[in-house]
């Protein structure tokens, strides 16, 4: 990392909002995907004008309040953020259920309204050349890789233990600096796949970091679930941060933020 990186990582993690707006909430709205509307969730902190855009991407339990959560979260960072809804708002908590709307979700379709979300980033405030980065969960990492492998108009792309390529041929379209977020005990995405995902991004040559945590399962970022784990997505939460900071290379005013992350009490559920 450059020195100039490195202080623009260093502005960007002292970049939260005044402590006035701890509460800053987004707003529901939808945007056009071809011949159909999709509804989704948007969040910006004032005086955001310009500065870089998050598109996130949930997971398999659908666009939930846990997910709103996180909209708020990278809000607080300075971001402009929007959240599409893939599952139309259906929202399911059994895993049985989750897997039937990962099994039922059309890539195709998917990716598309992914790269319409990042088109609808760029019309907020009228800022056309605004950055934008993807930031996926589970299947919404696995659809920001693909979006970014089909040509999606992105400077960066973040997938926390989202299904991933293992051969340099499939990963040679990627354009964006990527950072990957795994956990090393994750049965649905095997370390093997993860060693095999880096070593043939680095074979093809791209811009990318492989962050795996040893002993961690499935969904560890998410409060809700039985494999949340703490201190890894206080780390890995971190990781993204600075990551996007150096990426994105955001104007952002000097703005002091709290000693530590403190998420909210998880409500342990199985996952599947």
């Amino acid at each position: 990392m450059t020195r100039l990186s490195r202080i623009a990582a260093t502005v960007f993690a002292l970049a939260l909002p005044c402590l006035a707006s701890p509460l800053l909430a987004g707003e529901t709205m939808s945007f056009q995907v071809g011949v159909e509307t999709v509804p989704g969730y948007l969040a910006k902190a004032p005086a955001s004008r310009g500065n870089p855009g998050v598109v996130l991407i949930h997971d398999y339990w659908g666009l939930n309040d846990q997910m709103h959560g996180v909209v708020d979260r990278l809000s607080r960072l300075g971001f402009v953020v929007l959240a599409p809804d893939l599952f139309n708002g259906k929202i399911v908590s059994d895993p049985g259920l989750a897997q039937e709307m990962r099994s039922s979700l059309d890539e195709k379709r998917a990716v598309s309204i992914v790269k319409a979300a990042i088109d609808e980033l760029r019309k907020v405030d009228h800022a056309g050349s605004r950055l934008v980065a993807t930031v996926g969960f589970g299947i919404g990492g696995q659809i920001a890789l693909a979006a970014a492998l089909q040509g999606a108009d992105v400077q960066g792309t973040v997938t926390f233990y989202g299904r991933v390529e293992t051969t340099a041929d499939r990963v040679a379209p990627l354009n964006a600096p990527l950072l990957g977020i795994f956990g090393g005990a994750d049965f649905a995405v095997p370390d093997k796949d993860v060693t095999a995902f880096q070593a043939a991004l680095k074979e093809a040559g791209k811009d990318a970091k492989i962050v795996s945590y040893p002993g961690i399962g499935h969904c560890f970022m998410d409060e809700t679930r039985s494999d949340y784990d703490t201190e890894e997505a206080k780390d890995a939460w971190i990781q993204m941060r600075d990551w996007l900071a150096v990426k994105l290379v955001p104007q952002l005013p000097d703005r002091r933020a709290p000693a530590r992350l403190v998420p909210r009490a998880p409500t342990p559920q199985p996952t599947p």
